[in-house]
């Protein structure tokens, strides 16, 4: 007996899955933003029709790519607003640590993707933000709050200050990435993340450290190592 008028394969799912996949590793080639839907079904290997069987339309996909990678950053995001902190300079600096590694591992691709695809477009730029961008800087926000409570921060509007943390890295991180920077005119980050660390202190720190919370060492908040990896993107 056939199944009833508008229920799904027990296998649609994991269909889905795989098609997302597959359209991701379109999406992040370097005309990867302006495939057509034609274009994204083919590199999934599957019709149109069925491409739009699963998603419904070219914005359906792209959705459905950032909502994945929501979905795989959650983890990371929840370390960074709940791990144990250190003392406030070496906590941020840690989080740029954290933040240049995920670029080199996949999410730089993502941002590259939602900003190439949502800018001036009134459903996948909306998109790109409450998946991607904006829970980043909420969970940033969270682990400055924390740094106001114990007294490292002056008392100020939380979202402001995560801007200022976050805007400037991320704008060097998408220059010195996906934008070719590192080839044309490289920066040093190490240098740049240091002084960076130093101006946002100035602006907003009060001068008091307070000791590192129980387990902050093992953290992504221990900070960049002395010696940072070289090489390939799995490299951590």
């Amino acid at each position: 007996m056939g199944r009833p008028a508008g229920s799904r394969n027990p296998d649609f799912e994991a269909t889905r899955a795989s098609l997302v996949a597959a359209v991701q590793k379109r999406l992040s080639e370097p005309d990867g933003p302006r495939a057509s839907f034609r274009e994204m079904a083919a590199s999934a290997g599957v019709s149109v029709a069925t491409l739009r069987h699963y998603f419904g339309s070219r914005e359906g996909v792209v959705s459905a790519v950032l909502s994945l990678w929501h979905e795989r950053g959650q983890r990371y995001l929840l370390e960074v607003a709940t791990g144990p902190l250190l003392p406030v300079r070496a906590s941020l600096r840690g989080f740029l640590f954290y933040l240049e590694l995920g670029f080199r591992n996949g999410v730089g691709e993502v941002h590259a993707i939602g900003l190439a695809c949502g800018l001036r477009e009134p459903t996948l730029g909306p998109k790109y933000l409450c998946e991607v961008l904006d829970p980043t800087l909420e969970c940033v926000e969270a682990r400055l709050a924390r740094h106001m409570a114990r007294g490292e921060l002056r008392t100020g509007d939380v979202r402001q200050m995560a801007l200022a943390l976050v805007a400037p890295p991320f704008v060097v991180l998408l220059h010195q990435g996906s934008l070719g920077g590192a080839k044309t005119r490289p920066l040093e980050w190490d240098k740049f993340a240091d002084e960076h660390i130093d101006a946002f202190l100035r602006a907003y720190g009060t001068g008091h450290e307070a000791p590192p919370e129980p387990g902050a060492e093992a953290s992504f908040g221990g900070g960049p190592p002395r010696k940072r990896p070289r090489g390939g993107q799995n490299e951590a």
